[in-house]
């Protein structure tokens, strides 16, 4: 499979990512894929709480090609 968001009939199914940055530039990515937006933001905020840093942040990315997402999109 190489695209990991599928069209099914009507359904669009998308998997999340939490990946951890360093100055813009990907360092690693958080073990677990989610499929729920709400489920991956939490994780991420929580994160980015823990870790305390300006330097390094982590960010949300969505699949299909691993595109950055606006936090603030509820989607539709």
């Amino acid at each position: 499979m190489t695209d990991l968001a599928l069209k099914l009939g009507r359904k669009t199914v998308v998997a999340y990512m939490v990946v951890l940055t360093f100055q813009g530039e990907i360092m690693k990515n958080y073990p677990k894929l989610y499929k729920r937006y709400g489920d991956a933001f939490k994780r991420c905020e929580h994160l980015n709480h823990v870790i305390k840093s300006d330097d390094y942040r982590w960010k949300l990315m969505c699949a299909k090609d691993w595109y950055d997402i606006d936090p603030n999109d509820k989607g539709e």
